[in-house]
Order: C-alpha cells, then sequence, then structure tokens
C-alpha cells in the first residue's frame, strides 16, 4: 500500500539521509595549504583584518607539514608574530571539515584554554561569520552537548583542554594531539610525566598519529620544544634566494663576531640590513618583503639535506622526490614576517643591550625568547672544563692510582654503542679516574654484548703493587634500549659483581641510591616475572655531590683526580651541565640543564658513584677504611719490592687525538718514587675505542 508524506517530511528525510550518507563519501584530498586558502578565514576578535586568508611563503610549508601523515611529529621553534596560532586554528578547523578527525589541544592552563576558545575556536563556529565548511560539520543538537572543553562534530570530536593537571591527559583518544605555547607547561605533570609524552599517549592506536607542539621557547635546557626539535630525526629553515648572487640562505641575525646576517650602524637602527653570507653583499627589508609579499624560499633540513621548495614536494640532495622525517624539528623567526619590521627589530635589540649593561637581563631574555625565536642560556652554577684538565696529573689509565681501593664502574647505553667508565674510590669518596671507554655495536642485537661482559670481567693492575684489582659493581643505565639491557643483566648477573640496572630520575630529593623493584624480563617472545630488580638513581642529587666535590682543590676526602692521558672531549661531557634556578610548580628549586649536547661522562660517573653506594661506600667508618687500606695497600717495609721510577708528566693530548705514548724518564732515587707496573694490558680492537 502507498505511504503519502508532507513535503516538509519529504525534505526533512532527504537532508537526515543525505546527512547520513556523507560522512561516507571520500573527499577529494587537499593539504592544508589548499584547503586553508579555499576555506579558511580570519576571525576580527584576533586579527588585524577580517575575510579571506593567504598564507605567507613560509608558512605554507609549515601547513603541509602539518597536513602530512608521514611527518608524526612536528616541533615548532618559532617567535611571535609569525601567525604560528593561525596555522594551528586552520588544521583544527581542517581536521573538523575535511579529515574528520578526533582531535585534542592543549594550552598550559585552563585561563589559556578559555581565552584561546574565545578568540579562535568560537569565530570560526559562528553562525554569521564563522568558517562555512566547519559549520557544516556542526552536530545537530549541540546546544545540548558543546561545552568550553569539547565541541562535537559529525564524525569527529575537538577536546579543549589546560595542561596543568594530570587528568587533562586522561580518558580521551585521539589522532591529533596538539600542545601549543608548549614551553609555558609545566616540566612535569603532577609527577606522571612531561606534557609531550602524556599527550602522545592519547595517540596510541591512531592509523595516523600526529603530535604538534610549538611555542616561543623558555631557558635554555628547560624547554619542551627546544628539547623534542633537537632530538626530531630532521631540523628545517627556510631559505630565500640572495638578490645579488641567487644563492640560497636563511635570515640570521648574525651577531658581532659574524661577516653577515643582520647588520646596522650602531644608534641607527633604520640602517640594518641583511648581509648574505656567500657573496657579503647586503639586502634591505623591501628587497625581501616584494610588494609586501615575503620572497618565495625552500625548507632545508639540516640533519638530512632534504628539501621542501615551491612544488611543495619533499626531495633528497640529488632533487629526486623522497620521504619526509618522520619526526621534524622547525625554526621561524620575525625577520620572515611582514607584520615586524627588521629596524624595529634592531630597536628592540638595542633597548635590551643597554638594559642588559645595567644589569637588567630581562628585556634581552624577551627578545632572544619572543623575537629571535631561541632559548635564553642562564649562567648557573658549574665547573670549567679547562680548569679540570689543568690539573690533570701524571697517572695512566687502565691502571688502578695508588689510592684508589675500591673499583665500580659506570655503564651508559645508547642506540649504537656502550660508554663504559671505571672509578677507583678511597676513604671519604676520593676518587680518580681509572679506565673510560667505548665499545661499538648494537644493543637490541644479543650477540653485541659478549664483549660488553668481557670488558666488564678484566683485571686492572695496581700501581702500588703490580697486583691487579677487578671492579666491586656495576650500574649500566636502562633508559634506552630498556628490554635489551634487562635480559643482559637477567644472564650475567651472577658472573658479575653486583651488577644493577639503574633508571635515573632527576626530582628533588631523590637519593643516589634510590628505592629498587622487580621487572619483568621480556626477550624473543619469553617473559620472566620478576627477571631482575630494577634501581632509582637520584641523577641531581649525585651531580650536587660532583659539583661540591670539583671545587675541592687539594687531594683528600672528596677530591677527584684526572689524568693527563684524557682528552679536552671528555672534560666537556664531565661539565657539560650547570644547575641554575628556575620555578616549577610556582616555587623556585634548583635543576640540571645541559650546556652541550653530550654528557656520556657525567652520566657514567652518576652510574658508577650509585655503584660506590650500593657498596656502601659512603657509610664505611674510619676503621672499615683502614681495614681497606691494610689489605689492598698495605705500608712498605724492609721486604717491599724497590720501587720503581715515577711517571713522567705527558703531554696534554687534543681532543681528538688518542693519548700520546709516554717518553722514557730518568730513574730517581727509589725511596722517593711510586711503583710503576708493568706495560698495562690493551682491550681487543674489537672491543672499541679508548679516550
Amino acid at each position: 500500500m502507498a505511504m503519502h508524506v508532507s513535503r516538509e517530511t519529504f525534505r526533512s528525510i532527504r537532508k537526515s539521509v543525505a546527512l547520513g550518507l556523507g560522512s561516507l563519501r571520500a573527499e577529494l584530498f587537499q593539504t592544508l595549504s589548499e584547503w586553508a586558502a579555499e576555506h579558511f578565514k580570519l576571525a576580527g576578535e584576533s586579527s588585524h583584518q577580517k575575510g579571506g586568508w593567504v598564507a605567507w611563503s613560509f608558512q605554507i610549508g609549515i601547513l603541509d607539514f602539518m597536513s602530512d601523515d608521514r611527518i608524526e611529529e612536528l616541533d615548532v621553534e618559532k617567535s611571535k608574530r609569525v601567525g604560528y596560532t593561525k596555522m594551528i586554528t586552520a588544521f583544527v578547523a581542517y581536521n573538523i571539515a575535511h579529515r574528520r578527525r578526533k582531535q585534542a589541544l592543549w594550552q598550559p592552563t585552563d585561563d589559556d584554554r578559555d581565552s584561546y576558545v574565545k578568540s579562535e575556536i568560537d569565530p570560526i563556529l559562528d553562525e554569521r561569520d564563522g568558517v562555512p565548511a566547519v559549520k557544516a560539520a556542526r552536530k545537530q543538537g549541540r546546544s545540548n552537548d558543546d561545552t568550553i572543553k569539547m565541541k562535537k562534530f559529525r564524525d569527529s570530536v575537538l577536546h579543549l583542554l589546560g595542561g596543568k593537571a594530570k587528568r587533562a591527559y586522561r580518558r580521551i583518544t585521539v589522532a591529533v594531539a596538539i600542545l601549543d605555547e608548549w614551553s609555558a607547561f609545566d616540566q612535569t605533570i603532577e609527577k606522571s610525566g612531561d606534557p609531550g609524552g602524556l599527550a602522545k599517549g592519547r595517540l596510541e592506536g591512531a592509523p595516523y598519529p600526529k603530535f604538534i607542539g610549538g611555542s616561543t621557547p623558555g631557558v635554555k635546557g628547560m624547554c619542551h620544544v627546544e628539547r623534542a626539535a633537537s632530538n626530531a630525526e630532521g631540523f628545517v629553515r627556510f631559505h630565500i634566494d640572495c638578490p645579488h648572487c641567487g644563492l640560497e640562505h636563511p635570515l640570521m641575525w648574525g651577531g658581532r663576531e659574524k661577516l653577515f646576517g643582520f647588520k646596522w650602524d650602531r644608534g641607527q637602527p633604520s640602517t640594518v640590513r641583511h648581509v648574505c653570507p656567500h657573496c657579503r653583499e647586503p639586502f634591505r627589508q623591501s628587497d625581501y618583503l616584494r610588494g609586501g609579499v615575503p620572497m618565495p624560499g625552500v625548507w632545508v633540513c639540516e640533519k638530512t639535506a632534504k628539501r621542501f621548495g615551491p612544488d611543495r614536494v619533499w626531495r633528497d640532495a640529488a632533487g629526486m622526490p623522497t620521504r619526509p622525517p618522520k619526526s621534524l624539528g622547525v625554526h621561524v623567526w620575525a625577520a620572515y614576517s611582514p607584520q615586524r619590521t627588521w629596524e624595529s627589530i634592531v630597536k628592540e635589540f638595542e633597548e635590551a643591550l643597554d638594559a642588559l649593561q645595567r644589569g637588567d637581563s630581562g628585556p634581552m631574555q624577551l627578545f632572544v625568547n619572543e623575537t629571535l625565536g631561541e632559548t635564553w642560556e642562564v649562567v648557573g652554577e658549574r665547573t670549567e672544563e679547562n680548569e679540570l684538565q689543568n690539573r690533570a696529573e701524571p697517572f695512566p689509565l687502565r691502571t688502578v692510582p695508588i689510592g684508589g681501593l675500591i673499583l665500580t664502574a659506570g655503564v651508559d647505553v645508547q642506540r649504537d654503542r656502550w660508554e663504559i667508565v671505571v672509578w677507583a674510590w678511597a676513604r671519604g669518596l676520593e676518587s680518580w679516574i681509572v679506565d673510560s671507554h667505548v665499545i661499538e655495536g648494537n644493543p637490541a642485537s644479543e650477540a653485541d654484548w659478549a664483549p660488553v661482559t668481557e670488558y666488564l670481567s678484566r683485571r686492572y693492575p695496581q700501581a702500588w703493587h703490580g697486583g691487579s684489582m677487578g671492579l666491586s659493581a656495576i650500574s649500566i643505565d636502562s633508559s634506552d634500549q630498556t628490554h635489551a639491557v634487562y635480559n643482559w643483566v637477567r644472564k650475567v648477573q651472577h658472573q658479575l659483581p653486583k651488577l644493577r640496572a639503574v633508571k635515573g630520575r632527576g626530582e628533588e630529593n631523590i637519593p643516589v641510591l634510590g628505592p629498587s623493584s622487580a621487572q619483568e624480563v621480556k626477550w624473543n617472545g619469553k617473559r620472566w616475572p620478576n627477571g631482575i630488580k630494577l634501581w632509582n638513581v637520584g641523577v641531581d642529587t649525585a651531580k650536587d655531590l660532583l659539583l661540591g666535590q670539583l671545587s675541592i682543590t687539594e687531594p683528600g676526602p672528596g677530591y677527584v683526580h684526572f689524568s693527563a692521558e684524557l682528552t679536552l672531549e671528555w672534560y666537556e661531557q664531565l661539565t657539560a651541565e650547570q644547575r641554575i634556578l628556575v620555578k616549577v610548580g610556582g616555587r623556585e628549586t634548583f635543576r640540571w640543564v645541559k650546556r652541550r649536547p653530550r654528557n656520556e661522562q657525567l652520566d657514567c660517573r652518576n652510574y658508577a658513584l650509585h655503584a660506590a653506594f650500593g657498596l656502601g661506600l659512603h657509610n664505611y667508618t674510619d676503621k672499615r677504611w683502614g681495614e681497606l687500606e691494610a689489605s689492598v695497600q698495605p705500608p712498605l717495609d724492609l721486604f717491599s719490592a724497590p720501587l720503581a721510577p715515577e711517571v713522567p708528566v705527558l703531554p696534554k693530548p687534543t681532543a681528538a687525538a688518542e693519548p700520546a705514548p709516554r717518553a722514557a724518564s730518568t730513574p730517581e732515587p727509589a725511596s722517593a718514587q711510586p711503583y710503576t707496573p708493568a706495560p698495562r694490558p690493551r682491550a681487543p680492537a674489537s672491543f672499541g675505542r679508548d679516550w
């Protein structure tokens, strides 16, 4: 029997069916830059003008990095006035209307979130002036469902959260995670982890996970975005062609010590020009802004030499199409922006420099962070590497020096090698460096661990009487290649003395010898419940102790002895971090931050100290130390062997050179000289390299 319906009902049915089937329709793919050019609009509340958006040349690449599924992580180190917030908002709209993907955006605090929603999100949803493509994706009944924390759309949802509390990172599953003003987030969210790691945890299971974190940088060593960008697989800057020689280069601040970059006559910011690093010819901002529009250019990766140019295709150094880096760091600063004059940049710098010379560093930090888009380095408590090298002593490596009574080792595991450092200890934790060695290999390969086991089983000749001494305790880091380390410790923990797997903890009030916990070992499809114990190392506490020990200038309790065979690079790694005073969670506290990228020697010292604490050396009484001294280095008597000549002072090696061979010396009276042991055994070449 035929059924008759009214026209209004029929139109409602058609509309409902169209809405339902619309979710099944595949959109013709567009990159974010293409989609934004067609659909995105600027809102008057947060922009100087309303209407369609025309992206600047350098913005096009960043937009397309955001929408490229092959780039799983994008870390943007940027200054103010480069349009980053607008790019993020365009990406949010793109995911709603074009990709239809679930997403979450975190701001540092709830107040920051509220401000962002009102100034950026609500305008694109506005019924009258919003973005039509986004409005068309609104879910029916939105007045009952939408909140400031969550906006629902057909086939997607947008979570808008403050990032102060760990609950903000729970109970949501998304395909896109965005952190805006990343450097303003707390270093650790309620002791649960860093905000980037917590946000990435919400992406698990997504077929095309995407993490974007961007910010003006903060303090060097304490900045989330700087750390992520430096660790990314690729790092790109925007290169333009010189108007004179045609060779490409990025816009650079330069500096007084460089012959290129920004140059001007002091006190006359209007004379500013940019000097090409190739031809040394200057050009002005008017040459860069042709008709008010920034010059086109190409994004060049400093790590991989890959390029992303105006054709919007990633190419390798030979010009062939290639895949982009899986994780990508980006740097862009105010000189690229048409909204910032070069003259105003120079004027800001001169004013900040005047304030700095008066003792006020605030304006200069603001200039470095928000105009240059770089981190501000705070000068904290540290030890100079050259001072330590200058006090080096003429004892050889791989021999236990006179005074050293017990040996411990710290092992740092990297993706392609093991760093092994051995220290000798005496009364009051006086210490001597005995060995610093690198074994190259792949920790993920079980067979590559054999040289590590063999090297840690070796014995070292003693300078006192020519006998030998083995290691008494070993602590190995498990932060990288975790289960490979666990499996090795499980296999050889009864073969090597006091072997402990450790994990560094940088929080306050964690003791050097922290608590341990049983860990399950998983390897090659097998499981060992409670296979090993994992020990916590209070690395900041260990660094605090070392900072104090390095300030001791006379041998005795706490003094640190160095061999003249060590290179400058070794000292630079030992002193690679400094202690600065920062605000965390509203209160001041000391934190250790890197001055240099490599700090393996410092890490190994911390682990060797942990091994010494594991033996209880820090609790030894005078009686216990006396017994150990009498056992290991008994006093000489009439029946002792005659002492050999003193080892001569060695020349300082260069940073890249192997230790120079020791020259022969003229013997002096035996009663005044220590015993020189027989030539020390060297490890087989397959073991790796020595410092």
